[in-house]
This record gives C-alpha cells, structure tokens and sequence, in this order.
C-alpha cells in the first residue's frame, strides 16, 4: 500500500506543467494638460526703423518719433508729427515672440483697446482705432511702403481694462476673434510694422491707442 502511494505521487509531479494563453497588445495613454504660453513683446527697431510717408517713387528715410528709444523695449511706437488726410508706414514696429509646451502651436489676437484719443482737444474727440493698421515686416529686412496692404486692428470684442497712458489693457475674452496670426509651432516669432491712415477729420494733439496681443495654445 505504501508502495502504490509512492507511485502516484512522483507521477503527479512528473506530469507536464499547463501551459496558459498569453495575448499582447498596444496601450496607448493621453494626458491633457491646459498648454503653458509665455510671450514677450518688443518693438523691433531695427537699423531703418521709423515712420515712412506714402509718397510715390523712392521711398524717404524712416524717422520714428521722440519717444522711440532704440533697444528700450517699453516705449510706445512713436509716429512723429503726421498730417491729416495720408497715410504712414512705420517700419520694424513689432516683435511677438512665442513659446509653448504646444507642439501644435498657438493662434495669435490683436486688438484695439481704445479709439485714438486727441490730449489736448475737446474731452472724448477721438479718431477710429481701424485708421490703425499692421501688416507683415520681417526680422532684419523689410521691403513695405505706405502703400503696401494690410489689415485694420479693429475694437476689442470685449471689455477692456485699464488702458490709458500709464496703464496697459487687459480683455476678458468670451469670444475670441478671428486670429490675426496663427503658429503651427511651439517656438515662433512674428514680425509687423504698423500703418496709420489719418483721418480727414484728425485734429491737432497727440494721439495714443493700445494694441493688445492675445495668444492661445490649440
């Protein structure tokens, strides 16, 4: 008996181990994160910077005004003395800088913040900030004249905080409006110089209006 028993257990452990199916597969994980833009704003200022009347022929050295300091990036652009009813290209005015965690890139607003406001005139005479216009410029080379198209900055299509001329804008957007720009990077720089057609209607003072550029990860 104690034979038999001896038997059948080194059978049981000399029995061939069960083999167990084994499948393989991707798996694939996505986070989602809110993107990360960090953007500086500078004017350009390049050698040839300034404001261009649109004259027919060739073109007339740029001269910026007063307050364009070159390589102090806080000044404003500074048009000069312009005369009602033309048109004036200032050259190199603005350098966007861009930089994401989106590797798909951002979309780019620029607005209006305010009308041109007159100092030194009636209280609230102002010109349209559409007689503000920008169109493309290039980093270290720029072939534009007053001339050239561009595109008008409209009003912000929302509301708008704290401009005036010690105090930068702000806007809460609700809807966006259409892109001015668009980056299919997460590093990218863009250029512009601006356009000012003065209205006919533009009285003597000094004139300001604050451009405020949004950018948005996609």
């Amino acid at each position: 008996m104690l034979a038999a028993a001896l038997v059948a257990l080194a059978l049981a452990f000399a029995a061939p181990p069960r083999v167990f199916a084994q499948q393989t597969g991707t798996v694939t994980t996505k986070w989602r994160d809110l993107p990360i833009v960090h953007i500086q704003l500078f004017t350009n200022y390049n050698a040839g910077c300034g404001t261009v009347p649109a004259v027919i022929g060739t073109q007339p050295t740029p001269h910026p005004g007063s307050d364009a300091i070159c390589g102090n990036t806080t000044t404003p652009v500074d048009f000069g003395t312009v005369q009602a009813g033309s048109a004036y290209l200032y050259k190199y005015a603005v350098h966007l800088n861009v930089q994401s965690n989106d590797p798909t890139g951002c979309d780019i607003y620029g607005e209006g913040a305010a009308d041109f406001y007159l100092s030194g005139t009636t209280s609230g005479s102002t010109m349209s900030a559409s007689s503000l216009y920008y169109l493309p410029s290039g980093a270290t080379s720029d072939t534009n004249t007053g001339f050239s198209p561009s595109t008008p900055f409209m009003l912000t299509s929302s509301p708008v905080g704290g401009y005036n001329e010690a105090t930068a804008p702000s806007i809460a957007y609700t809807v966006y409006p259409a892109p001015i720009a668009v980056s299919g990077v997460s590093n990218s720089d863009f250029y512009w110089d601006y356009q000012l057609k003065v209205p006919f209607g533009a009285t003597n003072g000094k004139s300001y209006v604050w451009v405020v550029y949004t950018v948005v990860g996609k």
